[in-house]
């Protein structure tokens, strides 16, 4: 299957091919809040008046999300931008958001990829998201990546461009349902500003930072073990080498290790070795394959590297040269009774 946009479909009217899905008319709500966001210091007269102005001169857009059968109505595109993006002023400022607007991120991998990416859609910085992922959604998976049982057998691309859709139905979303190969990583890195990669599938992380290197790409990566974190500026650094030099030649693919804890010891390298890792991941490590099924998880630690990324993102992707890095942001240890002993 090959690249294709991913979005709810927008009308003008509502479409004869919605006659039968659920209708939510919040319509005016929303121009409420465009009221308030327009007008913050006006009086309620003022802004009532104002209201019914505005919604006798816009009738605003249907949008309709067909695997759901839902048909809502909406505020205009910039209308929407508006609203949707004004409680992040002005720790992000209007102008700097019209910046962000223009910009196109990649992200493979979509775990912990999947929070990264929404959270980057929720903040707004950027007005292209590109989504890879092969793996379907499983119920193991529920432990950490929003969704439900609803969603079980989706792929994971599509389960994200969905919640990306309902987040804001005009950001553009390009999704990879089969992954990042090496038949298409030129096509899926071509215009990015940024990438985000998440992937467990060894060779290529190696690979897309080769490519990424060559055309002056930025990649960030966090890992949900221990707040690893790798910023990897190749548009400012293009001496750094790929993943900081620690990992100099492509690691052979899952199916070439004599086992699967061999694979999960090789994937470690990835966020800063097996001794990095913590104790209780080391434990569960061991016994895959016996007891346990795969690396543990947690839908916290998820989260935190998704924030990781959004912050090291915004940062990039307004033009900020940040000094690579590779390292731990480790709450554990930061939260440790040594540590706050001494304060």
């Amino acid at each position: 299957m090959s690249s294709h946009e991913y979005r709810p479909s927008l009308h003008r009217e509502p479409p004869r091919k919605a006659e039968s899905a659920v209708t939510i008319d919040a319509y005016e709500r929303q121009v409420r809040e465009l009221a308030a966001v327009r007008l913050p210091a006006a009086g309620e007269a003022e802004r009532r008046l104002w209201i019914e102005e505005f919604m006798k001169e816009h009738r605003g857009v249907w949008a309709y999300l067909p695997w759901e059968r839902k048909l809502a109505r909406i505020l205009e595109r910039e209308e929407y931008f508006e609203v949707v993006t004004n409680r992040n002023r002005d720790k992000i400022t209007l102008e700097e958001q019209r910046r962000l607007r223009a910009k196109r991120v990649g992200v493979m991998g979509l775990s912990v990829g999947g929070e990264a990416a929404v959270t980057l859609a929720q903040e707004h910085l950027c007005g292209h998201i590109v989504l890879a992922d092969f793996d379907p959604l499983d119920l193991s998976n529920l432990n950490r990546l929003q969704g439900g049982f609803d969603d079980l057998g989706v792929n994971k691309a599509v389960l994200i461009a969905r919640r990306i859709a309902r987040i804001d139905p005009y950001l553009e979303v390009t999704i990879y349902p089969d992954g990042v190969t090496e038949d298409n990583a030129g096509e899926f890195l071509h215009g990015l500003d940024l990438l985000v990669e998440e992937c467990d599938h060894l060779p290529m992380k190696h690979a897309v930072r080769e490519r990424a290197r060559r055309i002056g790409l930025n990649v960030v990566f966090a890992g949900d073990e221990r707040g690893f974190l790798s910023v990897e500026p190749y548009r400012d650094r293009p001496e750094l080498r790929p993943f900081h030099g620690r990992i100099e030649e492509r690691q052979p693919p899952r199916e070439a290790f004599p086992d699967r804890l061999s694979f999960l010891k090789a994937l470690t390298e990835w966020l800063g070795g097996w001794e990095a890792i913590s104790d209780r991941s080391r434990r569960s490590l061991e016994r895959v394959g016996e007891t346990l099924v795969g690396y543990p998880q947690l839908a916290s630690e998820a989260r935190f590297a998704a924030g990781q990324v959004g912050h090291v993102a915004r940062r990039l992707l307004l033009g900020e040269k940040l000094p690579p890095f590779l390292g731990h942001l480790d709450l554990e240890e930061l939260l440790s009774d040594a540590r706050l002993s001494r304060t």
